[in-house]
């Protein structure tokens, strides 16, 4: 069994949104030294890799995804990749040890479809449109993600609880909001694992069939549905926060408890741009 706690809750009032509790910040918003208030928190990036293991240009995206992160922005750029597409799916005869592995969800197939992601490598940027296009291919995720990283957010999002006993998962979310919020949000969490050896089609590697390649940032689930659940339904006063409680969710035993780590984001359920992100890994 594994808990994570990183603070203590504060009694919440509840406000009658399902799985939601809000309460008053009890910490005074940081000023600016003139007495205006000014927003604290960065925003952080959410990079989805739309993949798939016949991609055989897929892996240099990847590369390219991980050196923006590990090279230039660190914790503020989250990666995950979603297997969807016609070079995600088991690769016949099945049950030669051949690509016979599906790592696809049905969330990240319903997020392909949706956006008629129908070239590869592909990713979304945070869901918002670069160069007048949602889908965008890696040669211009740098572009697309200097644009809006580290820029203030209205959102501070973080995973305070992880629990995970008896072949599941649950866990706590907080979002405060340090200015005010105006449309529909919601919130969505992601069942991430890193580190999952398999085959894959590496145009760049000799020879291209990679029997052990290093796949990371897989999507495994959605923890609470495909397009999640409200956090913000009309407007919202800065100041408060919502406390979102996760029921347990049930592991694949294939997975590897070690490399699973969860990641948050909250997303205007109008324009479908993800407003902040964040991802919190955790030690068996």
């Amino acid at each position: 069994m594994l808990r994570t706690i990183t603070k203590l809750f504060i009694p919440a009032l509840f406000l009658g949104l399902a799985g939601c509790d809000y309460v008053d910040d009890p910490t005074p918003p940081m000023t600016d030294g003139g007495g205006g208030e000014q927003p604290t928190v960065p925003r952080k990036v959410l990079l989805e890799d739309i993949t798939g293991h016949r991609c055989n240009n897929c892996p240099r995206a990847a590369r390219i995804a991980q050196a923006l992160k590990d090279d230039l922005y660190g914790e503020n750029l989250i990666l995950v990749g979603v297997h969807a597409g016609g070079f995600a799916p088991p690769y016949a005869p099945i049950g030669d040890g051949f690509y016979d592995s599906d790592h696809r969800t049905p969330d990240g197939i319903s997020y392909q479809q949706a956006f008629s992601v129908s070239f590869f490598p592909a990713g979304l940027i945070s869901r918002r449109s670069f160069a007048s296009s949602d889908i965008v291919s890696e040669g211009s995720w740098g572009a697309a993600v200097s644009e809006i990283i580290g820029q203030p957010s209205a959102f501070d999002l973080s995973i305070d609880t992880i629990i995970i006993e008896g072949g599941s998962v649950s866990a706590t979310i907080d979002l405060s909001f340090v200015e005010d919020v105006e449309g529909d949000h919601n919130l969505v969490v992601y069942l991430v694992e890193d580190h999952v050896v398999d085959w894959q089609l590496d145009s760049e590697a000799t020879p291209p069939d990679v029997e052990n390649y290093d796949h990371r940032h897989m999507l495994r689930a959605n923890l609470n549905g495909t397009w999640g659940q409200p956090v913000v339904t009309g407007s919202v006063a800065a100041g408060q926060t919502v406390t979102v409680n996760l029921p347990a969710y049930a592991l694949n035993p294939a997975w590897n408890t070690a490399n699973l780590y969860l990641v948050a984001w909250v997303y205007n359920t109008t324009s479908d741009e993800v407003m902040q992100a964040e991802e919190r890994k955790y030690q068996p």
